[in-house]
């Protein structure tokens, strides 16, 4: 099943997860200018680009007399993203990958207090959620603080060819010469 972005971008989460007995799962490549957070700082064209979305509604078992579970989000997304390697300042393109898993509580008190105590992610239940924005912000953190190449040479570094390495001499070897033989 295909979506556009903009029905990502405007998800009734319950109804998605009531979809069938295991939720509502979803793979889709979108073209990466989409995102236009993601690519704003972006120094080449990213018109070629895509990203692999995952998403994953359902809710979770029953718990403490509860007639449904919590109403969880699993997301992924992977992408190739081109960007300045800060060692040589020529183009690299990082592979990104992003998964999180994210439960929905009723309200933003609630949804605060849990969300210290929680490996996952907890957010109040919106009447729609903006998936889309959501993916995004899951790429957005997974790009690295410095992209580097694996090997280049710093721009404007040249080593000297032959350049001798002087031995450095021992701070402690006039302490040997002081020492009394036994």
């Amino acid at each position: 099943m295909t979506f556009s972005i903009k029905e990502w971008q405007a998800v009734h989460l319950p109804h998605w997860a009531q979809q069938r007995s295991d939720g509502f799962k979803a793979t889709q490549s979108v073209p990466l200018a989409v995102f236009t957070r993601l690519t704003a700082d972006v120094p080449e064209s990213v018109d070629d680009l895509t990203a692999t979305l995952n998403v994953h509604a359902y809710y979770g078992p029953p718990s403490n007399g509860v007639a449904q579970g919590a109403l969880w989000l699993d997301l992924a997304a992977s992408t190739r993203l081109p960007m300045v390697c800060q060692r040589c300042l020529k183009p690299v393109v990082v592979d990104i990958h992003a998964a999180q898993k994210i439960r929905f509580v009723a309200t933003e008190a609630q949804a605060a207090m849990e969300d210290d105590d929680c490996e996952e992610d907890v957010l109040a239940l919106e009447p729609e959620v903006d998936v889309a924005a959501l993916l995004e912000d899951e790429l957005i953190m997974g790009i690295p603080i410095v992209a580097t190449h694996s090997v280049c040479q710093a721009e404007g570094y040249q080593p000297e060819p032959d350049a001798v390495v002087e031995a450095k001499v021992s701070p402690f070897a006039v302490l040997a010469s002081l020492k009394k033989p036994t």
